[in-house]
């Protein structure tokens, strides 16, 4: 985390860390209350402008019953994934929120980002980069369309189901990804999604890269998607590189982008930073 920290500050960014960064319950970063509390001070805070989560793992969502959508008030920009997407959706569908689905103090940072991942990622939140144009894989669905975006980890947005904040995904983008799922269970979860009718009404799916999910059998990502989605009314995308894999691309949820399933692109079409 200091490394990831030295990062911060590396780019001209004063670094401040929450009073209870450092405690743990268990797995836990410690209680719930403490970690909302302190995150409801850092939004709170004129001086702050920018929240980086150290890393992910599980307990953002202990934190959602002590938020409140008075944060709507101290927007700033919030950065995370995986087990962050619980934040990064809330913040976008009750505060009304950009939020940014990228690399985190701990992991990416502390590792040192490069390249494009490192470009982009500078680039969109202080504002001097508003646009990009990134290639994506493979193909399903094609068509285009201009919609802002949500998601992020398949496995951590698939347990929103049934609760009070579920995933509300109708006339958006949503990006799935994953890492360390068996082919099976990132079926499992896309049915379950399927089934909740969290796809019927969306405006395109972009996959990610899903590390690490190879199967033992002849089933793959691949299939499963075609099978899920060869009658989708929407572009479907597989491949982009943002998420747990090799490269992290800055994603901006709540802004406008535009998915072209003919030539297998996302484009970034405004900034999400005033």
């Amino acid at each position: 985390m200091l490394a990831g920290a030295q990062a911060i500050r590396n780019e001209g960014f004063a670094v401040e860390f929450a009073r209870n960064i450092r405690q743990q319950k268990g797995y836990l970063a410690g209680e719930a209350y403490h970690r909302a509390r302190d995150l409801t001070e850092f939004f709170q805070r004129e001086d702050i402008a920018a929240i980086f989560c150290a890393r992910g793992g599980f307990g953002s969502v202990q934190l959602l019953p002590h938020l409140s959508v008075g944060l709507t008030s101290f927007p700033k920009v919030f950065v995370g994934y995986s087990d962050i997407t619980i934040l990064l959706n809330w913040l976008l569908q009750e505060c009304k929120m950009v939020t940014f689905h990228a690399p985190m103090v701990a992991m990416e940072l502390a590792k040192g980002l490069e390249g494009r991942s490192k470009e982009l990622f500078w680039g969109l939140l202080t504002g001097k980069k508003t646009a990009w144009d990134v290639q994506l894989g493979e193909v399903i669905r094609r068509g285009t369309v201009e919609a802002s975006m949500m998601g992020g980890c398949l496995s951590v947005l698939t347990t929103t189901l049934g609760t009070a904040y579920e995933i509300n995904p109708a006339g958006k983008l949503l990006f799935l990804e994953d890492v360390g799922e068996k082919p099976y269970r990132i079926e499992r979860m896309l049915t379950h999604l399927k089934m909740a009718g969290k796809f019927e009404k969306l405006a395109g799916l972009v996959l990610g890269q899903f590390s690490n999910c190879d199967g033992d059998g002849s089933r793959d990502l691949r299939q499963i998607v075609g099978d899920l989605f060869h009658k989708a009314p929407y572009p479907v995308v597989m491949g982009m590189p943002a998420g747990h894999g090799d490269e992290q691309i800055t994603l901006p949820f709540g802004v406008k982008m535009l998915l072209d399933g003919n030539l297998g692109t996302l484009s970034l079409l405004e900034s999400p930073v005033v």
